[in-house]
């Protein structure tokens, strides 16, 4: 991918001629690709109009634990939960639509284990060479309070509350007790959550529920009974119409698949 004009736009008028001749006389690609594989932590991707992936580097692969093979040709909605996807396509959706880039937005992104991270993510519309919008690209960088970059207070916030979902996912968790963890009434803690996460707090115990779950189907010995009395389900019939709401399969057809491909 070649180097863009914002590029070329910070260099001084001295140096501009000079950058824009030595930049075209590159081969396309081969800087931003060569690096974006080889930085850790950091996801590059390309997506079509269809908004499926063409393009994904290294550490995208990593973070979801899928060959680049099983990545290209899907959706988000393909790869990610389906609350969380939502808000990546619908970000596709306003960049086609306005043909502007999104810069700098704080967004959550799943990893391989089931937790989730913070990211600084950034998106940009591509054009053909009659400038039409043919794609978009996306970048993307981890971040934690340690970071030089620290997360915005309405995020650490809700960090806390993500952190505090996840170190009590074997509780009997309602949305009540968060709203009281946060210090907030339900009604600002629903519109903090959707504004942010793009879901409701009640989804998001669920799917932090359902991603230990999956873990615990495939990485551990436990019954599905045992499963579900761990994560403070008080009927095995409840557990499996959750779990089967979230992952369009049985938690027994889930063990027995995931086991088969490996």
């Amino acid at each position: 991918m070649p180097l863009t004009h914002q590029a070329a736009d910070r260099t001084s008028e001295d140096n501009r001629e000079e950058f824009t001749k030595f930049v075209s006389s590159l081969i396309p690609g081969q800087i931003a690709f060569a690096f974006f594989e080889a930085i850790p932590n950091v996801l590059f991707w390309i997506k079509n109009t269809e908004s499926r992936f063409i393009y994904v580097n290294r550490a995208f692969c990593e973070l979801i634990d899928k060959p680049f093979a099983e990545v290209v040709g899907n959706t988000d909605a393909d790869i990610f939960p389906a609350e969380i996807a939502r808000v990546f396509l619908e970000d596709d959706g306003r960049i086609f639509q306005s043909e502007e880039p999104l810069m700098n937005k704080m967004e959550l992104i799943t990893r391989r284990a089931g937790g989730i991270e913070w990211r600084m993510t950034s998106k940009i519309p591509l054009r053909d060479n009659d400038n039409k919008v043919v794609g978009t690209a996306g970048l993307s960088r981890r971040l934690d309070q340690r970071e030089g970059h620290p997360l915005p207070a309405p995020y650490r916030a809700l960090s806390k509350l993500v952190d505090y979902v996840h170190s009590h996912v074997n509780d009997t968790l309602s949305v009540d007790e968060l709203a009281h963890e946060a210090g907030m009434s339900i009604s600002t803690l629903e519109r903090r959550f959707r504004a942010h996460l793009g879901t409701s707090p009640k989804r998001f115990i669920l799917h932090a529920k359902i991603a230990s779950a999956c873990d615990r189907l495939v990485n551990t010995a436990l019954s599905v009974g045992e499963i579900s009395e761990s994560l403070g389900y008080h009927e095995h019939a409840s557990f499996t119409r959750a779990f089967t709401s979230v992952m369009h399969m049985s938690p027994t057809a889930y063990r027995k698949y995931y086991l088969l491909k490996h």
